[in-house]
């Protein structure tokens, strides 16, 4: 039971102009020890958050590396599940021992051992009854944790033992309702359901099998131990991913921030452009009903259209409703590939009255929008009154991704992953890079800062660039320089150099192709025959192709814009080689699938 009587954790995406809040604290805290002596990360002594007006932010915990979810106990201890192992655990607990909110100790439990073929796991967690709840890709536990203690007091036990593991989709969530039934997401493990996992143009598959036990939200008791999969009943289905799920006891109801499908324009160019591509389709925030189904993979929502409609995979261009008339509709949207990552309902005093019922939904951000500017870093507030939205979702936190114009995803200096509301009202935000928390408050509106928002750069194409060096000289030394030589001079007559050359600095769908695909027969660049053969070097991933070409664009006195990974992606989904490629077909095969020429 949390101390404000709602779930505090998860939260999904904003935009709207906002002042800046007044940041308090002037020199930052000494290090803190953990249980075992180690030293805990320094915090730092502002938030460097944009908030509205009267409020003001804090950092009370600088992190330990990449976090996935923030649960807040009525007696104001934090609990931080981590993806992957650190200092031999995936769940911190962290106390405030004087007051002043900043984290003073820190414990580690809670140590799951993967296989090697397996991904790392992805930990949510969840407080209730004197036990904290854990769900990895394989299995829910539950450990005791009575009041006042920072770690279990007794062997974690097994509550379902054999969720099957998958490597797309494969981090579950939980949410526990006032019975103590836990609600476990269980993912999607493709994109579409298509016959040919994102290739183009492949059909969908219909009915979907992988309806039967993914893609919606499973139920089981909580206080039954050793339970099976096929013990627990699936509640809702046509859900592809809700990473942001809780279940708020004062609307007596399930909600879930649904991530949207992608690749709308790489698999089906004929319909949808770079600027549909990125911002469709819309991320779902609803209410789950039981037995509901949300449509997944036959349909997705357009929020431009404000309809859903059915996806390309099962005959749809962009506009057709067909099937997709008879599944619920979301209550609220973001706009596509934000990401919702978590959702809180806010049922304190603290906050002005406006905030009362309504959610913060924490936004991690985009990755898959290239060639247009990544987005939705930040925090969202939706306005709801007796369980439904009373006003669109508006942007409350922001200031996370470091950049006015973010083009990588790895530059974002912070992604929001969870929030959270304490026993005294402050709201809690997870960052999902490093572990970072932070706690906003309400000052009043006198104390607001009346000052601009800090300035940021303008855009993080430098530091993609400058991020390429050491990786990308690494794969050109390991797969090019043979060839085209260590300084990129080439070979005469047969390997052609890479200085100034407009295959390297011109377009970059025509250089993707080429890496991927290779090319046959000779080349000619300014007047001078090549004649050797160039591989395809496709059984590279998406992120070494793109670090590798953003790399040769600008080493060898050349200087280009960067390869995004989504790029790549763009061009190997959306356009397959075909045999043999030789350089005048090269030559007219230029741009990116999917975007504007």
């Amino acid at each position: 039971m949390r101390a404000d009587t709602a779930p505090r954790h998860r939260a999904a995406p904003l935009l709207a102009a906002v002042l800046v809040a007044g940041c308090g604290g002037a020199e930052p805290p000494a290090p803190v020890a953990d249980v075992a002596g180690a030293p805990a990360p320094t915090v730092a002594d502002s938030g460097e958050l944009i908030l509205p007006p009267g409020f003001v932010s804090q950092v009370v915990f600088e992190g330990t590396g990449e976090s996935r979810e923030l649960y807040i106990r009525e007696d104001g201890d934090l609990f931080v599940s981590l993806t992957g192992i650190r200092d031999g655990a995936h769940v911190l607990g962290l106390r405030d021992e004087d007051g002043d909110h900043v984290v003073d100790r820190v414990t580690r439990f809670h140590h799951l051992v993967t296989p090697e073929e397996q991904r790392p796991p992805q930990v949510h967690i969840e407080y209730h009854d004197g036990y904290l709840y854990a769900v990895d890709v394989t299995q829910l536990v539950r450990m005791p944790l009575p009041a006042g203690a920072l770690e279990p007091t007794g062997p974690t036990e097994v509550v379902v033992g054999d969720i099957p593991y998958q490597r797309s989709h494969r981090g579950r969530t939980l949410s526990i309702d006032t019975a103590g039934r836990v609600y476990v997401n269980i993912g999607a493990p493709s994109n579409a359901c298509q016959e040919q996992s994102r290739t183009k143009g492949s059909p969908g598959i219909d009915p979907c099998p992988e309806l039967e036990a993914h893609a919606g939200i499973w139920r089981w008791p909580g206080e039954v131990l050793n339970q099976r999969r096929a013990d627990g009943e699936r509640y809702a289905t046509g859900i592809r991913n809700a990473i942001a799920q809780t279940w708020d006891p004062v609307y007596d109801a399930l909600y879930v921030g649904q991530m949207g499908r992608d690749g709308l324009g790489a698999l089906w160019p004929e319909y949808f452009d770079a600027e549909d591509n990125a911002e469709l389709p819309a991320e779902e925030f609803f209410r789950v009903e039981a037995g509901a189904d949300y449509g997944w993979p036959f349909c997705y929502y357009d929020h431009r259209q404000g309809k859903r409609v059915l996806a390309p995979e099962y005959g749809g261009d962009g506009e057709k409703v067909g099937r997709c008339a008879a599944y619920a509709t979301p209550q609220v949207t973001f706009p596509g590939h934000w990401s919702p990552a978590s959702v809180a309902f806010y049922h304190a005093g603290h906050f002005p009255d406006r905030y009362r019922g309504g959610a913060f939904v924490a936004l991690k951000g985009s990755w898959n929008r290239a060639p247009l500017p990544q987005d939705g870093y930040l925090v969202a507030f939706v306005p709801f009154a007796d369980g439904e939205p009373t006003g669109d979702w508006e942007v409350f936190a922001d200031g996370f991704k470091g950049f006015e114009t973010l083009y990588e995803r790895g530059n974002a200096r912070w992604r929001p992953q969870s929030v959270a509301v304490h026993p005294d009202g402050a709201l809690y935000v997870l960052d999902n890079n490093e572990g970072r928390i932070w706690r906003i408050t309400y000052a009043g509106q006198d104390t607001a800062r009346a000052a601009d928002a800090p300035e940021l750069p303008a855009t993080d194409l430098a530091r993609t660039v400058a991020a390429s060096r050491d990786r990308g000289a690494e794969l050109y030394g390991q797969y090019c320089a043979s060839c085209h030589q260590p300084a990129g001079g080439g070979v005469p007559g047969q390997f052609p150099p890479l200085s100034g050359s407009a295959w390297v600095t011109g377009d970059k769908g025509r250089l993707i192709r080429t890496v991927l695909h290779g090319m046959e027969g000779p080349i000619e660049i300014d007047g001078v025959r090549y004649d050797e053969v160039m591989p395809g070097h496709g059984f590279l991933a998406d992120e070494d192709v793109a670090v590798l070409l953003t790399y040769i664009r600008n080493a060898f006195d050349n200087e280009a814009g960067p390869v995004h990974e989504s790029e790549v992606e763009l061009v190997r989904t959306g356009d397959p080689r075909q045999i043999p490629w030789s350089a005048p077909v090269l030559e007219n095969r230029t741009g990116i699938p999917g975007t504007a020429p």
